[in-house]
């Protein structure tokens, strides 16, 4: 019987260089899948991140403005103003315009703190950064600046709208008396508008809520 030599045949240079090929294009593309998921990832982070910080700021500001208090209130030690609300461009250093009022709501538990639950506030615009700025008091010296609180960023702008009398306006003059609703309308640079509006109730100063 006849016996038939196999010959062992290697790689062929190109066939190595085919394979090679091959397998960089393998590696390529789940380089490209992995990276695409972990900016899938990152970018799913951020927006979780900053709808958080939206959700938070909005939080404190409907906490603020749905508990106005109709009080008069001192500034820089100043006689008590006979509006219950200020708001101007300007105002507080803002870029922009700010508002300033009181509110109900400071807890104090048992009265444990020589203090009322009324506290004063305002917002401000600084560059793009929304900022809250409050006092533990409604009446303040010279040179207390308030506590400021930084909000929220990538605000583009910031405006008030304050109803009475059946209808909108965005100046406030009225002297002993806070409007029916307020607008507030931010402008976010990633999110677009956002208004917001609420109801103010005992609009009409009492005797108990001036400040002697």
């Amino acid at each position: 019987m006849l016996q038939m030599k196999r010959h062992s045949r290697g790689f062929t240079l190109i066939e190595v260089l085919v394979a090679l090929a091959i397998l960089a294009s393998l590696t390529i593309a789940a380089y490209q899948v992995l990276n695409q998921v972990q900016r899938s990832n990152v970018v799913s982070q951020e927006s979780e991140k900053r709808l958080g910080e939206i959700q938070k700021a909005l939080a404190i500001m409907d906490s603020d403005f749905r508990q106005m208090a109709s009080r008069q209130f001192r500034n820089q030690g100043e006689d008590p103003g006979s509006q219950l609300l200020w708001m101007q461009d300007g105002l507080l250093s803002s870029d922009s315009v700010g508002i300033l009022f009181t509110r109900h709501g400071w807890v104090n538990p048992q009265m444990q703190f020589p203090r009322g639950d009324i506290i004063k506030v305002g917002y401000r615009l600084t560059g793009e950064r929304l900022e809250r700025v409050w006092w533990r008091y409604p009446d303040t010296v010279a040179g207390d600046n308030g506590i400021v609180r930084p909000l929220l960023t990538q605000v583009e702008s910031i405006s008030f709208r304050l109803y009475r009398h059946h209808q909108w306006v965005d100046r406030w003059e009225d002297k002993g008396v806070l409007p029916e609703a307020i607008s507030v309308k931010l402008t976010l640079k990633d999110y677009g508008e956002i208004e917001r509006i609420y109801l103010v109730s005992g609009s009409e100063l009492s005797v108990s809520n001036v400040s002697k």
